[in-house]
């Protein structure tokens, strides 16, 4: 059983084997410097303009080959629209292609450690640590992906909230100053070094891809799935369209998600406060009771 394990890995790991260790075919060298240099601008053209890839060789034939893309994210229980958005919001230097082959090396184990307690069970061996171990450690690799995605996301849309008011007020002053609205967004978000600052800054690439700026807005905040933004973001292509002063609309959203925050953190504490109660009455009440039972006890014990 172990020596099929190891074999299957090293199977595994030797169709993978990262392409550094691939053979790459060398060419004649250049005879003069002018032929060296032509291959160095080309290399950084190369390098600068290509799509990065895999370095496993495993990891470049799921990306290439649409349909076992499909099957193998069906198979490793990945969602792949949600993964592929969570994915893009977080801009994380990793892959749907890599979630799926870390999940994939999991249900390997999860296989291997299932087969490892039957055995256990089918001789008669005792089940410990040393066979429960294994495959909760397992099946804890196999969720780990889903979790570190879905919190990660999580918390970058509280950033994305709790950063449109102070966003959007400077937004405001620059509109009420007599900036156009597209121009005050721009100036805002590079000097706003902050997640939403950001996300607005990369609105002039995602410009040339959806033809204008009003519908990369538009994309930017429903990718991001955070109603205040998508709120202000409609509301600001609806100004631009009809060439309309956007500046009391929002003075009117800002101070709306103002409130809302404000809501929350108060419903925050007092939840906050009902979950603290019982261990403050615990923390307070033991004190007392010693206080008021001490003397009793003294003189309990005189009179004996």
């Amino acid at each position: 059983m172990l020596i099929l394990c190891i074999l299957a890995a090293a199977a595994v790991f030797c169709f993978g084997l990262p392409a550094c260790l691939e053979r790459v075919r060398v060419g004649s060298q250049a005879d003069s410097l002018v032929d060296r240099i032509d291959q160095e601008q080309q290399a950084f053209l190369d390098q600068t303009f290509e799509r990065d890839k895999s370095r496993f060789r495993l990891a470049r034939i799921l990306e290439k080959n649409e349909q076992w893309m499909q099957r193998a994210c069906e198979w490793t229980g990945v969602d792949r629209k949600k993964t592929e958005q969570i994915l893009l919001r977080l801009r994380w230097p990793i892959s749907l292609v890599d979630i799926v082959l870390f999940r994939g090396v999991a249900m390997v184990l999860i296989a291997s450690s299932l087969l490892r307690l039957l055995v256990a069970v089918y001789t008669g061996q005792s089940l410990g640590m040393d066979v429960g171990m294994p495959l909760l450690i397992s099946m804890l690799l196999y969720i780990f992906p889903t979790l570190l995605l879905e919190s990660g996301d999580k918390r970058a849309k509280a950033k994305i909230q709790a950063q449109v008011p102070v966003f959007f007020s400077i937004v405001q002053s620059l509109v009420e100053a007599g900036m156009p609205l597209q121009a005050a967004v721009k100036q805002t978000a590079k000097r706003f070094d902050a997640l939403l600052g950001h996300e607005m800054a990369r609105l002039e690439m995602e410009e040339k891809r959806f033809g204008n700026w009003r519908k990369a807005l538009e994309a930017m905040a429903y990718r991001w799935e955070v109603d205040a933004l998508t709120t202000i973001a409609m509301e600001m292509n609806e100004a631009i369209r009809k060439g309309v002063s956007i500046s009391n609309m929002l003075a009117v959203q800002v101070e709306e998600q103002l409130r809302l925050q404000e809501d929350e953190a108060s419903a925050h504490m007092n939840r906050l406060n009902i979950r603290l109660l019982p261990f403050v009455i615990v923390l307070m009440g033991l004190p007392l009771l010693f206080l008021v039972m001490g003397p009793v006890m003294m003189g309990i014990s005189q009179q004996m």
